[in-house]
């Protein structure tokens, strides 16, 4: 007999799902994430798996978030590990940056993290094309991994087949969702590759379906498809030269979006896109590479650091190039930027550039992050407002700082999650037999209410 649990999974992010079959004898076990807690999720520490007590036979990462990732060093040593090649590269990118930074404590975490990732022996990795998807077999089970669209790229649901004397084909079919999406780029991609490859037109049965529901606790929220976002960027840097944008370094979606929308706008050679350091710069190099490889949009060749403080006053460099800085001035920019008290810097410089009528507007920043993180409070379903424990005291006070010197704070994000509306769509395309697992979700109940079939809603546990 099959058995499912998921850890953690009324709450977003740190959710654990572990499927245990008899396999000649045998008990095995397998593992999707293990992941850290959120901020705001009110909670001291996760759960301690028992690995001593239930050994798994591989651990799976849906994708490269830290509330997936985030608890990587704590798994045993034997227990190998699984994820996507361009993810697998994303997180040594990070790990590596981190492992140099003069910014963090624990660097020297971060350079193991690192050189496990890169450890071959102990990390196998899988990829997904659109003729063509991997089978990954251990004892008792077989899991094929299959792309889907969210805010982190080369994220994957998996099809996992374990065996089952119960079942009638002698096979226990799960899909887990992982994180996902219907709004990016790839949104709508995943309702066909359900219907040809998890079901195989109909004539492959699904028994349950993890899913995802972070969006069930905010149904109202708008959501932008991301070719939307990417029109209202246009028209936003139509209108400004001068624009900072605080933006994940990992949202490969977004960050096209805004790229793209900057190279919309008929400036005199074109917008670059200035980053921090070189880990963005990276990790940008590694999206072209990769997701560029099959789609322009994700193409970014205008990109340069940010100077170093370059600029010099007029009339002072006669007949010599202009410095990176003096480029910015004149020909305008997108640059990404921490919400951080040491990457301030580079506004006040730009706001000091318009003081001094070097340039003919004030500077603009594009945020372009979950609002929740700059809320106070939150109007529960009761209409009651209440403290938010997801806020972050620090961006606060970043962005009020901001609008205090005169800069105008454009909004412009959309979710990386999925709609209660593409959940439906899911489970109704998925159509499973057995039962439905709600995860990564503060409000489980309101599954129950989505339009789907009642033979569905009488399947959530």
């Amino acid at each position: 007999m099959t058995d499912i649990r998921v850890f953690q999974r009324n709450q977003i992010g740190g959710c654990v799902t572990v499927i245990s079959t008899e396999y000649k004898g045998d008990i095995h076990r397998i593992m999707i994430d293990y992941g850290s807690f959120l901020p705001g999720s009110g909670k001291e520490k996760d759960f301690q798996y028992p690995w001593d007590e239930e050994p798994v036979d591989a651990v799976f990462f849906t994708h490269y978030h830290g509330d997936h990732v985030g608890r990587l060093m704590e798994i045993p040593e034997n227990v190998p590990l699984y994820m996507g090649v361009t993810a697998r590269q994303v997180m040594i990118n990070i790990q590596d940056a981190l492992g140099k930074s003069e910014h963090v404590q624990d660097a020297a975490l971060h350079r193991a993290e690192a050189a496990l990732l890169k450890d071959d022996s102990r990390v196998h990795v899988f990829r997904w094309g659109e003729r063509t998807y991997e089978h990954i077999t251990l004892p008792g089970f077989t899991i094929e991994p299959y792309s889907v669209d969210h805010s982190a790229y080369d994220a994957y649901m998996f099809l996992i087949e374990a065996e089952d004397a119960d079942s009638p084909d002698g096979r226990y079919r799960i899909l887990h969702t992982g994180d996902f999406r219907g709004h990016g780029r790839r949104g709508k991609v995943m309702l066909r590759v359900i219907y040809k490859y998890v079901r195989d037109y109909g004539k492959r049965r699904v028994d349950a379906l993890v899913i995802e529901g972070t969006m069930m606790s905010r149904p109202g929220e708008k959501v932008l498809t991301e070719p939307q976002m990417q029109r209202e960027a246009s028209k936003f840097l139509k209108e400004h030269k001068w624009a900072f944008l605080v933006c994940s370094s990992t949202n490969l979606d977004s960050l096209a979006s805004f790229y793209q929308a900057a190279q919309s706008t008929n400036l005199r050679y074109g917008r670059y896109m200035y980053v921090y350091n070189d880990y963005f710069r990276e990790q940008l190099k590694l999206f072209t590479e990769t997701a560029g490889d099959w789609a322009e949009v994700y193409r970014f060749d205008k990109v340069a650091l940010l100077p170093a403080f370059d600029f010099v006053p007029p009339g002072q460099r006669l007949d010599s190039p202009l410095s990176q800085g003096e480029m910015m001035e004149q020909f305008g920019f997108l640059a990404v930027i921490k919400p951080e008290d040491y990457q301030e810097a580079y506004i006040d410089r730009f706001v000091e550039a318009y003081r001094e009528d070097r340039i003919k507007k004030m500077p603009v920043l594009i945020w372009s992050m979950w609002d929740g993180y700059l809320q106070e409070e939150y109007t529960g379903k009761d209409g009651k407002k209440y403290p938010n424990r997801a806020k972050n005291d620090k961006w606060i006070s970043f962005i009020k700082r901001q609008e205090a010197k005169g800069i105008h704070v454009e909004h412009l994000h959309t979710s990386g999650h999925a709609t209660p509306e593409m959940i439906a769509a899911v489970i109704n395309a998925v159509d499973p037999q057995d039962r439905i697992y709600p995860m990564h979700t503060e409000c489980a109940e309101a599954f129950r209410e989505l339009p789907i079939r009642e033979e569905l809603k009488e399947r959530i546990v």
